[in-house]
């Protein structure tokens, strides 16, 4: 009998929740939860199409998720296009997302975040230069929520990276100005692609980064919260002069071979890390779980919970999905738990336009921290 809500006669899209109307928790086994997005889901606010949607708890507690290119209508290029877009509601890892309203002045209806107008080469590049805006992450920490945003000419071509700040839990936003604009070729254009979270241990929100081509490794780079807004405050972390140290040119962390797109990177509650995200070079979902942000990641046991599938052999409540990318940690996600790590997964279908989507999925990650290895020497 297949797992989750197919099982109990749940249609696609339906909301369980309990006898008050609060979301029910879902059970703790792997498998799909529910479409985030899509046709009767979010039609309401203009969301048919979207993807992406990495998610924080706001101040306020309700749960801020971000969506890259989303289009009104049936399939991908149909409709209004916009990106990025804010949705707002509740939900973790435990408990179906369900959304309330729109990020932005008109809460019935996700607009874009801010005005540009989506340019293509077809016209010569003269209604702005650029042809979307991708969003990277949300990081939350003092109040305030951050969006990290990769600024595009064409896909692939990134021609800058940009943050963004909510100081009213997702609601409006505003450009952090000059000094949080970050060139293209940074680090060798591996810092295009964001992830971050903050460490209260250390006072440091830790940001790994990568190429937005799917072709390279992450880098590891750290910043006070109250300079996130500046680009001469970040420091890299990297292996020089037969050591790794902060301040030293970005080096890989992650070994040679993987090759990394979208990216999550989250401090779980019990102090440990988990990186990870779509691992183009293997078509799947894959996470290390770490002891601290500068764990040594060629020994670390890399953990693939969702796998990249054909469309003629999927299995969402085996965790297998066609066409995947994205694979965002959820708050209040478990280690060493069946089902208790919460995912946000997109899916396009590229030869049709449909579906493109996110979806909530749950998975497990072991805390592979717990077992002592032996010293390992650097190996580049």
């Amino acid at each position: 009998m297949p797992r989750l809500f197919s099982s109990i006669g749940r249609r696609a899209g339906q909301r369980l929740r309990t006898r008050g109307g609060a979301i029910a928790a879902v059970p703790l086994v792997n498998g799909k939860v529910v479409d985030l997005t899509g046709p009767g889901v979010t039609q309401r606010w203009g969301v048919m199409c979207a993807d992406l949607g990495p998610s924080v708890v706001a101040p306020n507690g309700k749960l801020v998720s971000v969506f890259g290119d989303t289009f009104s209508g049936r399939k991908v290029g149909q409709g209004d296009w916009r990106s990025p877009v804010v949705l707002i509601g509740t939900g973790d890892a435990d408990h179906e997302i369900v959304y309330e309203r729109a990020g932005g002045d008109d809460p019935n209806y996700a607009r874009q975040l801010w005005h540009y107008i989506h340019d293509d080469a077809a016209t010569g590049w003269t209604r702005g230069g650029i042809s979307t805006v991708i969003p990277s992450d949300l990081l939350c920490v003092d109040g305030s929520i951050y969006l990290h945003a990769i600024v595009n000419r064409g896909f692939g071509n990134v021609i800058w990276t940009e943050i963004w700040r909510s100081d009213d839990s997702g609601i409006s936003w505003s450009h952090m100005g000059e000094d949080a604009k970050f060139p293209a070729n940074l680090h060798g254009g591996y810092a295009q692609c964001w992830s971050s979270d903050y460490d209260p241990d250390d006072g440091w929100v830790y940001v790994v980064a990568t190429g937005f081509q799917r072709d390279k490794g992450i880098i590891l780079m750290r910043v006070r919260p109250e300079h996130i807004g500046q680009r001469s405050r970040y420091v890299s972390w990297g292996f020089a002069n037969g050591r790794w140290a902060w301040g030293a040119p970005a080096t890989p962390i992650t070994p040679d071979g993987e090759k990394w797109g979208e990216l999550t990177f989250r401090r779980m509650a019990q102090g440990k890390w988990i990186l990870g995200g779509f691992l183009a070079s293997k078509y799947a979902l894959g996470y290390r779980v770490v002891e601290s942000p500068v764990a040594n990641m060629h020994i670390t046991e890399l953990q693939t919970p969702v796998l990249g599938s054909a469309w003629n052999a999927e299995n969402h409540s085996g965790n297998e999905v066609a066409q995947l990318y994205g694979g965002y940690v959820l708050p209040g996600s478990r280690l060493d738990i069946a089902g208790g790590i919460g995912l946000v997964v997109s899916q396009w279908n590229t030869d049709v336009g449909w579906p493109y989507r996110a979806m909530q999925f749950k998975g497990a990650l072991r805390d592979t921290t717990k077992t002592v290895r032996p010293p390992d020497p650097i190996n580049l």
